[in-house]
């Protein structure tokens, strides 16, 4: 036996000895897989990635896919990760991301050039994929690093400006965009959509689920938008100067946000404990699966999920509140508790209490079960949001029934039929006892019926839960008959797949459904609708002109063009008026220019008075694009479907062909509240002789009361009423003497502050 062998028998024999004593113990070995690249299709089930030379990366605890030949979504540049899902057990789940990529100006619009990905470096430990992009004069260039049995991705960009104009203002940095789920977002700013995160109680983010967490560790970060999705930094990216952007996407396959904090604290080696303890009900029943809340300076910090009743998490040194949940059970008593350096603090809980449930009968006042919507306005609301719910809908086929399961204590619940634009809120107060069923009748006072006039409602901007979105169909139709829609429609981004769903869940209800989609590039969207059945989106969203997505919505069957919300960071209106420096000239944002071939333009649930005097110009200048409302609503939990709707008056068979042909003249208008009854239909040409008198007579209504009324011509405040009696509806009547030929259209206010926005009447003087 030479030497050398005996000196390495010498060094690895007690090695071997302590493998055999971790096989004996029942001890397992954890052992890490390669990690894989695919070129192709991705494998990931519901994955976008679908081009020839998309890159999946498979590590053993996830798989992730990048979008080469693929379209990302809402027109961005290729580059980024479309997809992610977790692996179980050898085996890929299904998607969970729309996209993670970085953004150089929020989501202004990107002017690119040119896309690269590439594989720089790649072996059974590691892979890196490079991606190179433009966006006007600045050069990008990002790393993905993916690593054998590593959870958290690192991601570096830099960005170089070659131009020769300083850009400021700049909100650069990383978006984490989830498929489905519930968003946490920052720590500290929980159920906040934007802020400055100065205040920030960590420097990650999360979107998770009830079996996994996207984690984005963003030290950088000093702004965020969209409930924490988007973490940017504000800067100023000078001419000829670079800056360099670093963060890690982190992904569990729970919805436990504990290992963000364990992750944290590596990161910033900062001294911390941990905190462990055993969960139990008042009556000393051990809670199979709780969950343990802390709370930092009053605010949500982080949670741990537990097995068996026990639960652990490491934690920063400093001082938490805690508490012990559990799904539909009765959060426990608050703790305080004090982490040292070191440290480790037990403290358990023996306070749960189950849940009871809550049997609802929603009708109006002659008995009628009614679709509704019921709310939480005061009682337990669930933090971690797959152990309970705040919102609750009544059933499809059981019109005006509903069940749900909610923590013990005393509620007081909101229900609404007709999204308070035909009947106010109903009000419901209920002590809820352990372990108990409670029947609950609510009866809501309808006051307006608009269908018995021919006025027809229908929400003409509404997500499910593709992409961004996070509400399932049968929830969209059920949030939409909830709030008093007398027709269904659809629009997701880029997307009709949901559509048939739709269409066969809306048939069950005798509810026509319309058909849309919303075509998104950087620049704009645009609803399109109605979409023929089978048709498919056949352009590259994000390289098409103006030109190339009015043709593609015309190919896809739709007779009307519908500008979305026209004046936020991505509106069309907005675009126009936006200059790209790039090639050491300014281009317009929008490619193609401006193009005036759509139909329809957006008032939203917010501020429209640009979008008022944009349209009115055009009503000025001959250019009959109507107003339609829609609410853009992604998750009916959350947000109210028909906040924005569009009153539509038909007067044959309520059909989807009379819809169109009614949109297509103006027979409309949209609000936010009030309701108007003209007695001279929107959109009508009417002769009148040059200089008499003309009656433009209404009724108007308001279940919130009425505010006032004004009368506008040709984009001018012409008359006015105020009204300082408490009043829901009344009939109003303005005289006017047009002496050549103008238009005519109101705004009615409600005491909320809410309005209405008429489509135009037109007077042709002779």
């Amino acid at each position: 036996m030479s030497l050398l062998f005996i000196c390495v028998w010498r060094i690895v024999k007690p090695l071997c000895r302590r493998l055999l004593l971790l096989i004996l113990l029942g001890i397992s070995i954890t052992t890490y897989a390669d990690v894989d690249v695919r070129v192709g299709p991705t494998e990931i089930p519901r994955g976008e990635a679908a081009g020839a030379q998309d890159i999946t990366i498979n590590n053993g605890l996830f798989a992730l896919a990048f979008a080469v030949d693929s379209a990302p979504p809402w027109g961005i540049a290729r580059g980024g990760i479309v997809d992610i899902a977790i692996v179980r057990n050898g085996v890929v789940d299904y998607d969970i991301a729309s996209l993670v990529d970085f953004m150089p100006n929020s989501w202004s619009p990107w002017p690119t050039t040119y896309q690269q990905v590439e594989i720089i470096q790649q072996t059974p430990s590691d892979v890196v994929v490079r991606t190179r992009r433009d966006w006007g004069d600045v050069q990008l260039e990002t790393h993905f690093h993916i690593r054998s049995g590593d959870r958290r991705l690192q991601m570096k960009t830099t960005m170089v400006n070659t131009g020769e104009t300083d850009l400021t203002e700049l909100l650069s940095g990383y978006v984490v965009w989830p498929d489905g789920g519930y968003l946490f977002g920052v720590p500290g700013f929980q159920g906040k959509d934007a802020g400055s995160e100065a205040d920030a109680l960590a420097n990650w983010s999360a979107a998770y689920g009830r079996d996994w967490v996207l984690g984005l560790h963003a030290p950088f970060a000093d702004q965020f938008l969209y409930s924490g999705r988007d973490r940017y930094q504000q800067h100023t990216l000078e001419a000829g100067k670079s800056n360099t952007f670093e963060a890690w996407l982190q992904i569990e396959d729970s919805g436990d946000l504990a290992p963000l904090v364990h992750s944290e604290i590596m990161f910033q080696q900062l001294p911390s404990g941990t905190l462990f303890g055993e969960v139990r009900t008042e009556k000393n029943n051990v809670v199979d699966k709780p969950a343990v809340i802390v709370l930092k300076n009053g605010a949500p910090y982080t949670w741990a999920l537990g097995q068996a009743g026990h639960y652990q998490l490491d934690l920063p040194a400093g001082v938490y509140t805690v508490l012990a949940t559990a799904e539909s059970y009765a959060s426990g008593a608050p703790h305080s508790v004090e982490i040292i350096a070191g440290s480790r603090v037990e403290l358990d809980h023996s306070d749960l209490k189950p849940p009871g449930r809550i049997l609802f009968n929603i009708t109006d006042n002659s008995g009628k079960a009614l679709d509704a919507r019921i709310s939480v306005r005061e009682g337990h609301k669930p933090l971690i949001e797959f152990l309970g719910e705040k919102t609750f809908f009544t059933d499809l086929m059981t019109v005006g029934q509903a069940s749900a399961w909610v923590a013990p204590g005393r509620y007081k619940f909101d229900v609404s039929a007709g999204g308070g634009f035909t009947a106010p809120l109903s009000t419901v107060e209920l002590d809820v006892s352990a372990g108990r069923d409670h029947q609950v009748t609510s009866e809501v006072a309808v006051s307006l019926q608009p269908s018995q006039q021919h006025w027809f409602a229908i929400d003409l901007h509404h997500h499910s839960d593709v992409l961004d979105g996070f509400t399932a169909p049968d929830y969209v139709l059920r949030s939409e008959l909830a709030a008093g829609m007398d027709f269904s429609f659809l629009s997701d981004h880029d997307s009709t797949a949901n559509n048939a769903a739709m269409k066969k869940l809306s048939g069950k209800r005798s509810i026509p459904f319309l058909a849309g989609t919303e075509l998104s590039p950087s620049w704009a969207h645009f609803n399109a609708y109605p979409i023929t059945e089978g048709s498919v989106i056949d352009i590259d969203i994000g390289a098409a002109s103006v030109q190339d997505i009015f043709a593609q919505a015309r190919r896809l069957g739709a007779e009307l063009i519908h500008v979305n919300h026209p004046y936020n960071d991505y509106g069309y209106f907005r675009s126009l008026a936006t200059q790209i420096d790039g090639g050491g000239e300014q281009t317009s944002a929008v490619p193609g220019g401006y193009d005036p071939s759509f139909d329809l333009v957006e008032i939203t649930a917010g501020d429209n008075s640009d979008t008022l005097k944009k349209i009115w110009s055009l009503w000025n200048a001959g250019h009959k694009a109507y107003l339609v409302g829609g609410s853009d609503v992604h998750d009916v939990w959350n947000e109210l479907s028909g906040a924005a709707r569009t009153y539509v008056h038909i007067t044959e068979n309520k059909t989807i062909s009379n819809l169109i042909a009614a949109l297509k003249q103006g027979h409309s208008y949209a609000t936010q509240g009030p309701l108007i009854f003209p007695e001279i239909i929107f959109g009508t040409n009417i002769r009148h002789p040059k200089g008499l008198e003309l009656s433009l007579n209404y009724t108007i209504a308001a279940v919130s009361g009425l505010r006032s009324v004004t009368l506008i011509e040709r984009g001018e405040i012409i008359e006015k009423t105020t009204f300082t009696q408490a009043m829901t509806s009344r009939p109003q009547s303005f005289k006017v003497h047009p002496r050549s030929d103008t238009w005519y259209s109101v705004i009615v206010e409600d005491d909320r502050g809410k309005f209405a926005y008429s489509n135009p009447l037109t007077v042709v003087t002779h």
